[in-house]
């Protein structure tokens, strides 16, 4: 099914959506900066990639990221080789970060299941747990996501959203395993590169 849906998505940029963001493979990801040392991601070898919003994040050695064409580097994540279509909603790597505007941070979300207080990378930070209704996603679809509080490491505040969606063709147990282990790994750069 994803292989279908990335099919599909390579189609309509085909069409006429421009370029792709091609995915890319972990041997080439940019070497860390920082000095903690990583926890192994889900009991695997990891990489590490910078996001240009000023922090790192290790991920799954056998994973593949986006290259930054598209989206920010170190964005999208998947144990597939994947491409960002350009102007999409279609969801087709495993795991995404994102910076969002701060008012997400204490947000109420729908249909969540639980609601956890964490730190990520000396952060305030949370942990929601949502089951969906009928929506965007098919009612039922597991969702984990992480909400970090950027505060001043960004000159007008913001979040770090990072999120697993459990759709079909993807493996939902695994992939919050790995976001977890991501999470936990996550440093922050002393200044902001933004």
């Amino acid at each position: 099914m994803r292989l279908l849906l990335a099919a599909a998505s390579s189609l309509v940029v085909l069409a006429g959506c421009g370029t792709t963001d091609a995915a890319v493979p972990s041997a080439s990801a940019p070497p860390s900066t920082g000095t903690e040392t990583v926890v192994a991601v889900a009991a695997e070898k990891t990489a590490r990639c910078d996001h240009p919003a000023g922090f790192s994040v290790a991920y799954p050695a056998d994973w593949s990221v986006n290259s930054g064409e598209v989206l920010p580097l170190c964005s999208w994540f998947d144990g597939e080789s994947f491409s960002v279509p350009e102007a999409t909603d279609v969801r087709i790597a495993a795991i995404t970060l994102s910076v969002r505007p701060a008012d997400e941070l204490v947000a109420e979300w729908p249909d969540e299941t639980a609601r956890t207080s964490v730190d990520v990378g000396g952060r305030a930070a949370m942990r929601v747990e949502q089951v969906t209704g009928p929506g965007f996603y098919p009612a039922g679809t597991p969702i984990t996501t992480y909400v970090v509080d950027l505060g001043a490491q960004l000159p007008d505040g913001g979040v770090l959203v990072a999120d697993t969606v459990g759709l079909p063709g993807f493996d939902h147990d695994r992939d919050v395993e790995v976001l977890d282990a991501m999470m936990a790994s996550l440093v922050f750069d002393q200044a902001a590169r933004v």
